[in-house]
């Protein structure tokens, strides 16, 4: 009998021993602040190519990685930060837009990330492409 108590008393302490908590360090993970994620051009010439450039800041404690970043169309043609965006540095993309049809337009561009807070974001621009302008008969 008594060794059953102490069995039981023992298997007592010990479910206590595994039942506290464990305390774990934050991870070090990289978090993207973007300084925009629309342009409006407003209204550009027709056949005329226009550039934008988005800012993403690295706000966390490891290097942002900017892993893809698509088109909508071909229309668009991004050109961004290849290597690893370091913590408290700056990145960028840049978006040119090649003003072929007249109208009102709006582009996107998917990025990918490896941002703890967004690892996806989709980056758009927009403005009107006015037709072209003739002129007026002259050299007829």
């Amino acid at each position: 009998m008594k060794k059953l108590v102490v069995l039981f008393v023992f298997f007592f302490v010990a479910s206590f021993a595994f039942a506290q908590n464990t305390v774990t360090a934050p991870a070090k993970t990289a978090i993207a602040q973007w300084s925009k994620t629309t342009h409006d051009f407003k209204t550009i010439a027709h056949n005329v190519p226009v550039t934008t450039t988005f800012k993403v800041k690295n706000t966390g404690k490891a290097p942002l990685i900017i892993s893809t970043v698509s088109p909508s169309c071909g229309c668009t043609t991004p050109s961004y930060t290849k290597e690893p965006i370091m913590p408290g540095k700056t990145g960028e993309i840049k978006a040119q837009f090649n003003a072929a049809s007249t109208g009102a337009f709006s582009k996107n561009l998917t990025v990918t990330t490896n941002s703890s807070n967004e690892p996806t974001i989709t980056l758009t621009i927009t403005g009107t492409v006015a037709a072209p302008t003739t002129n007026g008969g002259v050299g007829q």
